[in-house]
């Protein structure tokens, strides 16, 4: 059953129960009322000169003229053609011989010392009433009165207003209900089109209690909403993370495991090996990790649209750890690496695994694309309000037109290609991404004599070379 249906109906039944319950209360009141108002009227008539008339004529009393009277009111044989007063005496007993026998129920009514006694018939159709008179002896110490009962309380007189008046208040709440049931309507749409896929607001008028059961369903589908859309980027930053790590890291996977081949081979041949053998196969491990590194770097970049953590860090010790972890490296390339930090601690908040990586891809650059013999300084300077970190190499550079682009993912310069051929390219680009998001400035420039000088900068624009 609708809505608009069902609150009709139960508005409806609401009102013919109450209207029904109202008629019965009235009913009740005016058979009451009309009883009381009958018993002090046969008390008045017989005080008034009644008593006297029916004392000296009881036989014949109330005489022929009520009786006349009652005849043309009402038809021969009807029960109300008999005369509607009757006198008895103390002992119930009536002299006129007209007059019907007491009635029993009214009998015992009056001899459990009621005053007046009232007795209806089984349709309810008539009414007895036997009232005590003030005095208590003489042929008419008791009157006994017939008249019509009220109309039932179920009968069509009570009932037929309730119906009316109910079908009337079904009609207006049929009316009433239809922008209510309107709008639940249009907010049930709007809530069922999240269901299709459909992104559209919920919009519903008004100041009630719908509109802020709109509201709060609209609240839910933003929220939703955002939900889905930061699923959806890490969904899509876990599948290209899959698909690199899958596609670049196969490759020097393959070139580590013919190296390896390669030894074994010479192993089993009995020839004599040197520790040069083992560099191409330990290049080639280092460049896989860095490799891991950077896709992770690069997966957690797209997927978070800030920083995932902003927390102090000292770059003094962050910039020694980046040192330490490729000096290993260096050594084995002979490229000269320096370090130069201030005395005091530089304070810096961000994200430290992010920075780190971003300058550990930096300083690897510089080793890596080096040539033996070549020099990598990294200098930090300044305070906490403003400093640089530089990373100098004179190494081979990068072109004035590629380095723009160099920041790009998946793009190297030629000299990188050549050396590399199967790098990704991301190092540079996650330290552009990575700056950017800490608020730095990373620039690319020539070294004075050969080289790149790649500058990290706080605030922006402190790393820019004059």
């Amino acid at each position: 059953m609708k809505l608009r249906t069902r609150l009709a109906m139960t508005l409806g039944v609401a009102t013919i129960s109450l209207l029904v319950l109202l008629g019965w209360a009235q009913s009740r009141f005016h058979s009451r009322v009309r009883i009381e108002a009958l018993a002090e009227a046969a008390v008045h008539r017989m005080e008034s000169g009644g008593r006297e008339r029916c004392e000296v004529d009881p036989q014949r009393w109330p005489g022929d003229h009520q009786r006349r009277r009652g005849m043309r009111k009402h038809r021969p044989g009807h029960p109300f053609a008999e005369p509607r007063v009757f006198a008895y005496d103390t002992n119930l007993r009536s002299l006129n011989p007209r007059s019907p026998p007491f009635p029993n129920e009214l009998a015992k009514q009056l001899e459990a010392g009621n005053e007046v006694a009232v007795a209806r018939s089984f349709d309810r159709r008539r009414t007895q009433v036997a009232v005590r008179m003030p005095w208590s002896e003489g042929p008419c110490s008791v009157v006994l009165l017939r008249a019509k009962g009220p109309p039932a309380w179920f009968s069509g007189a009570v009932l037929m207003p309730a119906f009316l008046i109910s079908i009337m208040v079904i009609i207006v709440s049929l009316l009433a209900a239809g922008p209510i049931v309107r709008r639940v309507r249009q907010l049930t749409e709007a809530v069922g089109r999240i269901d299709k896929g459909i992104d559209q607001p919920i919009r519903v008028d008004g100041n009630d209690e719908i509109a802020d059961l709109g509201r709060a369903f609209e609240q839910s589908r933003q929220t939703i909403q955002m939900q889905l859309a930061s699923l959806r980027e890490r969904e899509a930053a876990l599948r290209n993370y899959i698909a690199n790590t899958t596609h670049d890291v196969m490759l020097p996977l393959s070139v580590l495991q013919g190296h390896l081949v390669s030894l074994q081979q010479r192993i089993e041949a009995g020839e004599a090996l040197d520790a040069k053998a083992m560099v191409p196969s330990i290049e080639e491990s280092q460049y896989l990790g860095s490799l891991l590194h950077n896709l992770n770097a690069a997966a957690r970049l797209e997927a978070n649209a800030g920083l995932g953590h902003h927390d102090p860090i000292d770059l003094n010790r962050l910039v020694e750890r980046v040192m330490d972890r490729h000096r290993p490296i260096a050594k084995r390339k002979q490229v000269a690496l320096e370090l130069a930090v201030p005395e005091h601690s530089v304070q810096f908040p961000g994200d430290l695994t992010l920075l780190e990586q971003a300058i550990g891809n930096v300083v690897q650059n510089a080793v890596r694309y080096n040539h033996a013999g070549g020099h990598v300084a990294v200098v930090l300077d300044g305070s906490d309000e403003a400093w640089s970190l530089r990373i100098v190499d004179d190494g081979p550079g990068i072109p004035e037109v590629d380095r723009a682009r160099v920041l790009t993912p998946s793009f190297r310069g030629g000299d990188a290609r050549t050396r590399h051929p199967h790098g990704m390219g991301l190092g540079l680009h996650i330290a552009s991404d990575v700056a950017e998001r800490h608020g730095l400035t990373l620039t690319l420039a020539e070294t004075e004599g050969g080289g790149l000088t790649v500058s990290f900068g706080y605030p922006t624009g402190a790393g820019r070379d004059t």
